[in-house]
Order: structure tokens, then sequence, then C-alpha cells
């Protein structure tokens, strides 16, 4: 898989296929079909010589949750042709924008694209056809509306803290209070810098602009302590093997991991990530592509998404639909408690402040 995001590093999302993080959807009845790094343009549903719309995701088992519970059923309802491409790839959007002719008609993204910093490359969506009051607030924005919630949590194991809860994220790092290792992402934007400010005293509101130096150094507190994941699977794996005794993990694989392991799930500071519907500038059928993504955020197909992936859904109505088994697992059920990463002001110092990070990690 090639999508290395808008900065030429590796995305979140790249990681998460690659490290499989699927929680076991069976295959949409070969709505999908592999074809190299990615996913073949591949029609869901067809039907009365209808629209064709080409929707591009992530792959993995994402992606076959999404064609489950959204394109196929929103297809065979409206006799749409809905087929499939991707992995999503924000320089294929863009190239595909300015080329005036674009095949791509509607694309999941990570949170690190869509704002209005990307604006000449998609088309503003539409509220006079998605509902806007019925998204959970400051998910539907001018150029793209999400297309599900997702967190990075602590997530701990309650056999090596003596049965006391870790408070997020002070106590990550207190290692007095809390002896061993704990496992963070090594990703200049993936949480790291937010959890060192939270740690250290700063409030969520005064996150942004991020102070590098003095996340740097709360972070060289626990250095030696560190052990930096890459993939889903290896958070998961320190978590389970006891190597981490706590970490900042993804939520489905704190999920995964609580399933196989004596670990807890600590919600508070959480932070918020999303992924985004956008529709490319010039795409042919935008008008069918606003109908389509104002199916996919109702009540409806959001909860059902719930069953196959544990991320909250967008629309408010849908909160209540959600399987009460898998609620508390949801971020949304923790909407009280998140902290939002700000992707306009990582959108524009991502690059700097990885220089800084790396020179750290070498130091």
């Amino acid at each position: 898989m090639t999508d290395t995001g808008a900065h030429g590093m590796l995305s979140r999302r790249t990681l998460l296929i690659r490290g499989g993080q699927g929680l076991g959807l069976l295959a949409a009845s070969g709505v999908l079909s592999a074809c190299g790094g990615g996913f073949s343009a591949s029609s869901s549903s067809g039907g009365g010589g209808g629209a064709t719309l080409t929707v591009v995701s992530f792959g993995g088992d994402y992606q076959k949750a999404q064609a489950k519970t959204m394109w196929a059923p929103y297809a065979a309802k409206n006799g749409i042709t809905v087929k499939e491409d991707g992995p999503t790839d924000n320089a294929k959007i863009k190239a595909q924008a300015e080329s005036s002719n674009p095949s791509w008609d509607i694309v999941v993204v990570g949170n690190d694209f869509g704002s209005e910093s990307d604006a000449q490359w998609l088309e503003p969506i539409d509220y006079s056809v998605v509902d806007k009051s019925s998204i959970v607030d400051g998910y539907a924005q001018t150029y793209r509306v999400a297309a599900d919630i997702e967190g990075t949590v602590l997530a701990y194991r309650s056999d090596k803290t003596g049965g006391a809860a870790p408070t997020p994220w002070a106590d990550f790092f207190d290692l007095k209070k809390y002896p061993g290792k704990r496992t963070a992402w090594k990703s200049v934007g993936g949480g790291i810098f937010e959890i060192a400010l939270l740690a250290d005293g700063v409030a969520p509101a005064d996150l942004y602009p991020i102070d590098v130096d003095r996340a740097l150094k709360k972070l060289s507190t626990i250095k030696d302590q560190l052990i930096w994941w890459e993939t889903g699977a290896q958070a998961q794996q320190y978590l389970e093997s006891g190597e981490a005794v706590m970490g900042m993990v993804w939520i489905a694989r704190a999920v995964l991991s609580a399933a196989n392991a004596p670990i807890t799930i600590a919600w508070d500071s959480w932070l918020s990530q999303e992924a985004y519907w956008v529709v490319v500038k010039g795409s042919r059928n935008k008008a069918e592509a606003m109908k389509l993504i104002a199916y996919m955020t109702s009540a409806g197909p959001t909860a059902e998404f719930t069953k196959y992936q544990p991320y909250g859904p967008v629309s408010k109505a849908a909160q209540d639909k959600v399987d009460p088994s898998a609620r508390e697992n949801l971020p949304t059920t923790h909407l009280d408690t998140q902290v939002k990463v700000n992707d306009e002001w990582w959108g524009k110092n991502r690059d700097s402040v990885n220089d800084r990070f790396q020179q750290w990690l070498l130091s």
C-alpha cells in the first residue's frame, strides 16, 4: 500500500491495514477483490441503468464493513452502481482534481486531509442534502464530513498496577508510581506531543500551538523506558505480553488486547481522531455523491457499522441504536472527555516538528 498521507509519511490508515486492524468481518460477498497493494474497482451492486459512483477507502476489514453496511444497501435501494477502489491516496486525490476529469467521486480520508487548506482539491459538502444538524457537533465541516470517530487511549495492564487505575496522562510519565516500560506510537502527529503536554499540566484548550521544547523535555523523562511501536499489531503485542505495563494505543487495538489479557482502557483525555468523507473536485457525479454521503452519515448505516469496527457513529441518532454491549468501548460514548487533535495546525507544522522529533530520537 502506498498511501503516505499529505506529508510524505506513512499514514495511520496505512498502518491500520498493514497491522490487520479488522475485527473479523466476513468477506462482503465478493464485493472486494484484492489487486496489488489495494483493491480493484468492483461493483458492490448495480441496478437499472442508474448513476455509477466510485468510492475509495482504505481497504481491509474496514472497507469490507463499509461495503456491507453502506454501499451495497444504498445501491440496491436506489438503483445505482457503487464501484470500489483503493487504497486512499491523498496525492492521487490532488492529481485527479487537477486533471479536471477525476475517476474517483467519494474518498474516505484520514484526519490529515480535507481541512480548509485542501479546498482547491475538494468539492464543498452540500448541507442542503447532507443533514448537518444530525451529525455530532464539530464533525460536519466545509469540505469534509466525518465517516466515523476514532481515538487513541491509555490502555494498561491491570495486573501490574497494584489494583490502582492510572490517570491519563500524568501517570504515563510517573515511573515511580507505576514502574515499567511504556509503549507509544513513533509518529510525530500521532498524539505523542499532546500527551506529553497534557501530562505536564497543559490544559486541552491550550495545547496549540504545540510547545515542542516543553513536550520533548517531558518525553525525555521517560525516554529510556519507552518502547516505540510502528504498527497496531506491535502495540497490541507489547501490552498482551506484559513487556509494557501501559501504552497509548488505538482504541481498536486496545479492545482486542483487552479480550486477550488483563488490560483496562482509560477514557479520560483520550485523543480524538477521525476518518472523513470528501468529494473530489470536478466529480461528474457530485449530486449523487452528496446523496450517498447523506445516507452513509445517517443513523441506520452508522450504527450497523459499529458491529464490525469499534468506531463511534457520527449520527447523533445512531448512538441509541448501537448494541449496548459494544457501547462502552465506542469513542462517542466518551465525548465529554475527548481531546481533539488540531488537524489544521498539524497540516501546517508537521514537517518542521518531525525534524525536531527525529533529532530528539537520535540524541
